[in-house]
């Protein structure tokens, strides 16, 4: 296992997010937060506003869910001009169940 995982390190260099304590991984990929990641790397919207309209759920919430998918470096949320665009930041998730 340990050398599979060496290999997607290497090759995956950048996109790979290893996450060591399971209480942050539930916390974090609720239902409605996996939706959101779903929705960022299908539509690629260019504000919280469009991805909000995306889900159909209201603007604060998305922002809320957003901001602790970014602390946990799943989302990413760049400033551009008078928006806030969110992007997936690591397209694979590692999780060490020991």
């Amino acid at each position: 296992m340990e050398e599979i995982f060496k290999r997607m390190m290497a090759k995956h260099r950048g996109e790979i997010l290893l996450i060591e304590r399971q209480m942050k991984l539930f916390e974090a990929l609720t239902q409605k937060r996996m939706e959101l990641i779903r929705a960022v790397m299908e539509n690629q919207p260019r504000s919280i506003r469009e991805l909000a309209s995306i889900v159909d759920r209201d603007v604060k919430n998305v922002f809320e869910d957003l901001k602790l998918l970014n602390k946990m470096r799943i989302i990413q949320l760049r400033r551009v001009g008078r928006c806030v665009r969110p992007a997936v930041r690591k397209k694979i998730i590692i999780i060490d169940l020991s």
